[in-house]
């Protein structure tokens, strides 16, 4: 019983490894290095299963013994889950976006998405060539004003978000209350 346990629990050690990378709570950055982390969990889960099924074979053919097929439904659930999972990239599936608007510096590889949720939570994502970080809070429309209420968020984003921004609906844009950032143009606006 303690062998079985010791088999699910390590493909299972390296299923949630595999994925807990690409669930989106709270800030987080991805990149090339989650794609080569997916690799090594992904070829470690599939290893470790191609050993316990042929040794499953051999006892089957060898002893008689009944084939186990639970290391088939756990890795046929991390495949699923990981799909799914890298197919939601940046959402919170458990909420409706209302806003998206995105930042482009011309002449680097500085880029911003910012996407405003249905449940007060806000999402600022700073692209860089190689990389993205995105910065969790929450937020508060007042007037024609959006607060983004994270402290320090210029500094998290480079300068390139900042916490107050004057909603301009007639020009589907963000403007900034302090001119020395970027209008944030946005491209959806659902509410």
């Amino acid at each position: 019983m303690k062998k079985k346990l010791l088999k699910y629990g390590i493909l299972s050690f390296f299923g949630i490894a595999m994925i807990y990378q690409f669930i989106p709570i709270g800030d987080y950055c991805r990149g090339l290095l989650n794609g080569l982390n997916l690799l090594f969990f992904g070829g470690l889960l599939i290893l470790t299963f191609l050993i316990i099924t042929i040794r499953s074979l051999l006892k089957l053919f060898k002893q008689k013994k009944q084939f186990d097929f639970i290391p088939f439904f756990l890795i046929i659930f991390f495949g699923v889950c990981t799909y799914l999972i890298i197919g939601l990239e940046n959402e919170k599936f458990w909420t409706k976006r209302i806003l998206v608007g995105i930042i482009e510096v011309y002449g680097t590889p500085k880029s911003g998405t910012l996407t405003l949720y249905k449940n007060g939570s806000f999402g600022a994502t700073y692209h860089k060539a190689d990389y993205s970080c995105t910065f969790q809070g929450n937020y508060e429309i007042k007037n024609d004003t959006l607060l983004l209420k994270r402290k320090n968020l210029n500094e998290l984003t480079e300068k390139t978000f900042t916490t107050e921004y004057i909603i301009d609906r007639k020009n589907n844009i963000l403007k900034p209350k302090n001119k020395d950032f970027k209008i944030v143009e946005i491209t959806t606006l659902t509410e």
